[in-house]
């Protein structure tokens, strides 16, 4: 039974204010931010087997879409959950049946938790309703940096609204599912991964995953940025997602609750003790300060990270640079690499 008090929150990575641009009342403006790296970004051939970041193609159901609609509502199993903008919040809680209402929390509150995040999403018990999605005014980010060995590096983001809410509906899709193809109880971590999963399942309903894969990207440099962001890590995942099935065996799937059901017993798992090494291993590689390198921390978890952090590594410094500086920090890279290639 799902507590009333759940309350996740997505896109949780904390950003700055200046990597995020100014919304208008409409919730959409034509500006754009401006970037402060020192180098700019071409993808390399082998880094994305789908294709370059740089031509991401028009998702069906656009942001001006998602955006423009005041009270949209997306079908959750035999439920549906509500699409609301912070600014409505109140004539949104109107919509909703008293039950669910009381589930919810004050319009300060909400407020309070977005902060700079995208959105927020409440899961409710009741017959017809599976939750609220709220999105926050502020419009999401449209780039990412990461800065290595002194030099910034920067990921341009595409049509990251509409990433996120799929995000956010993920949530309320896979707790629908628990104990219907999914475990009964799912950890936080695993709440986070089996998001993404369903915007890659959403992605291929559009004949694309580049996008998946500017999602995996994001995820390894918010966590190269921020250890603490390692909650929201589902690049592992994504990673054996996109390397194992093709756009096409994805789509084969016109049911999200069948395709779960398949990968999810295949599916990569980290336990909470990796998890925290793997943590460690990314503190002390990227947020070390004064601190000495020191090839042989953690070797147990080298290979698992730099399998995760290559491909993203490439994109942002190319293939020979990326591998170069992998072989520097850590003991096990040239095995890694001896294998892979």
């Amino acid at each position: 039974m799902l507590k009333p008090a759940l309350l996740v929150l997505i896109s949780a990575v904390s950003v700055s204010p200046l990597l995020l641009a100014n919304a208008d009342a409409n919730f959409h403006s034509d500006s754009t931010s401006t970037s402060t790296s020192t180098s700019t970004l071409t993808p390399t051939q082998n880094s994305v087997p789908t294709s370059s970041l740089n031509s991401t193609p028009a998702i069906n159901s656009s942001e001006e879409s998602v955006q423009s609609s005041l009270y949209p509502r997306e079908p959750i199993a035999e439920k549906s959950a509500l699409i609301c903008r912070i600014s409505d919040y109140a004539k949104c809680l109107a919509q909703l049946p008293v039950a669910v209402t009381r589930q919810l929390p004050s319009h300060n509150d909400i407020a309070n938790s977005l902060g700079f995040k995208s959105a927020v999403v409440f899961p409710v018990n009741d017959e017809n309703v599976a939750g609220l999605i709220v999105i926050n005014r502020v419009l999401p980010l449209v780039y990412q940096n990461v800065a290595l060995n002194g030099q910034i590096y920067q990921l341009d983001l595409a049509q990251q609204s509409q990433l996120t809410l799929w995000h956010e509906i993920g949530h309320l899709q896979n707790i629908a599912l628990q104990g219907k193809g999914l475990p009964s109880e799912l950890t936080a971590y695993e709440h986070e991964w089996l998001a993404d999963v369903y915007l890659v399942w959403r992605l291929a309903q559009s004949d694309s995953l580049i996008l998946a894969w500017q999602q995996l990207h994001r995820r390894n440099m918010a966590v190269i940025n921020d250890r603490d962001n390692i909650s929201h890590w589902s690049s592992p995942q994504l990673l054996w997602l996109l390397t194992h099935y093709s756009l096409e065996e994805i789509k084969q799937f016109e049911h999200y609750s069948d395709f779960i059901s398949a990968i999810y017993p295949l599916s990569p798992s980290i336990e909470t003790t990796e998890m925290k090494e793997i943590a460690s291993l990314i503190q002390r590689t990227f947020n070390r300060g004064v601190m000495p390198v020191l090839p042989n921390y953690m070797f147990w978890r080298q290979v698992r990270l730099i399998e995760v952090l290559q491909p993203t590594l490439s994109i942002l410094m190319g293939d020979d640079n990326a591998n170069q500086w992998l072989i520097e920090q850590f003991a096990e890279a040239p095995t890694y690499f001896d294998a892979k290639y």
